[in-house]
């Protein structure tokens, strides 16, 4: 059994051979027959995590975005912009993964007695242990952001998958994906040994490409595992640039796996293009993502302009909380947080069954930028602005 795909033009995904022999976890599944419904269980748990997670970057990189003063810095706008439209797709798309095995999607809201949140209080650590030392920042557009986010987006080093069925930490957002169709792929083989299957049909809790509104990507639905592995490939692909590590060593020349830029990709990895914004150039063609190629791993091709002055300084990490003695900013910034809630809500409605709603998000997103925007020209003293929360309301 092997799966293989070409995503946008030259860049493959080369996922562990071991993850698809015919053979795959013969050993493990007896010990999984007994135990296969609190593994299922574990694995839709998994799963919310993997939810959590791709959300987890979205309001640090929209910051970033809505801090960049207007007419400036276009084209790290484009970037920024791509990326979060991209993880907004992941997110649904991890929703379509979770109502394939038959769990519930939660966002926003969570039920009673859950341990985490679904909205982060930042400063946080990813969620899911990916990267602990890594703490990621609701801030302005700087070097320093950017640097966080590549590190957010960055490829495992050292590609070894978890021994466990959940590992207690994960290097890289690439290697938590990996133990987690690892896990779905040992479940589905033990599930078939019964003559069943873990993944159930689509009773109309799918979201689907009709539903989406067309940005960021392609939208898969889920059904089996080969659309669950497709799912994964394009969620890493875009993050990473490959499901398994780009940096093994020694750097070989000409070995496909670096060979992710070229004429024909329309576009990179959200690794490279964050890379791309803080060295202010875009990769060549014959550039290598490998840091021992001759280009160090670095883009070399054309420049552009980035202003990194050209930016609303917002208090970073803002709570309602603190803006309790500024009236005026408590109401604005609780009416952002208002419409992200609602947001959240929406796409919550139309991952669990109502997939048709799912457009009538738009306008909270133009209106959650305007309300972003003008949290952030509103200076607050020491130099800084005013900025968006990002907290649930109920």
């Amino acid at each position: 059994m092997a799966f293989e795909k070409s995503v946008k033009g030259e860049r493959q995904l080369l996922l562990p051979d071991e993850l698809f022999t015919d053979n795959l976890v013969i050993d493990d599944t007896s010990s999984l027959q007994d135990s296969f419904e609190t593994k299922l269980e574990e694995l839709k748990a998994q799963l919310q995590i993997a939810l959590e997670l791709e959300h987890s970057t979205i309001p640090p990189y929209l910051c970033a975005l809505y801090s960049i003063k207007p007419g400036t810095n276009l084209m790290p706008v484009e970037i920024i912009k791509s990326v979060v439209l991209e993880e907004m797709l992941h997110m649904i798309m991890v929703a379509n993964l979770i109502n394939a095995v038959g769990g519930k999607p939660e966002i926003g809201a969570k039920e009673k007695g859950k341990d985490r949140q679904f909205v982060p209080n930042y400063p946080t650590c990813l969620p899911g242990n990916v990267d602990p030392s890594l703490t990621v920042s609701l801030d302005s557009f700087s070097k320093k952001t950017i640097q966080t986010f590549w590190r957010i987006e960055h490829p495992s080093s050292d590609h070894q998958l978890p021994t466990e069925f959940s590992a207690p930490e994960y290097g890289s957002i690439g290697e938590f994906y990996e133990a987690l169709l690892k896990n779905m792929i040992a479940l589905e083989s033990a599930a078939k040994a019964k003559g069943g299957s873990i993944f159930h049909k689509d009773h109309g809790r799918q979201v689907k490409a009709e539903h989406y509104y067309g940005a960021g990507g392609k939208l898969f639905s889920v059904e089996n595992l080969e659309d669950a592995i497709k799912v994964i490939e394009e969620i890493v692909g875009q993050g990473e640039g490959t499901l398994g590590s780009i940096f093994s060593t020694p750097y070989r020349e000409g070995d496909p796996k670096y060979l992710i830029f070229g004429p024909n990709v329309e576009e990179y990895a959200h690794y490279f293009r964050f890379k791309e914004v803080f060295y202010e150039r875009f990769y060549a063609v014959d550039d290598s993502a490998h840091r021992d190629s001759p280009n160090k791993g670095l883009p070399t091709g054309e420049r552009f302009d980035v202003d990194w002055d050209a930016v609303c300084k917002m208090k970073p990490n803002p709570r309602l909380a603190d803006y309790k003695d500024m009236p005026q900013v408590y109401e604005k910034a609780k009416a952002f947080s208002y419409t992200y809630s609602a947001l959240l809500n929406n796409i919550n409605e139309a991952c669990n069954g109502k997939p048709e709603v799912l457009g009538q998000g738009i306008p909270l997103m133009f209106q959650l930028k305007y309300q972003a925007v003008e949290l952030m020209n509103i200076p607050i003293g020491n130099g800084l602005m005013a900025g968006p929360t990002f907290e649930y309301i109920k």
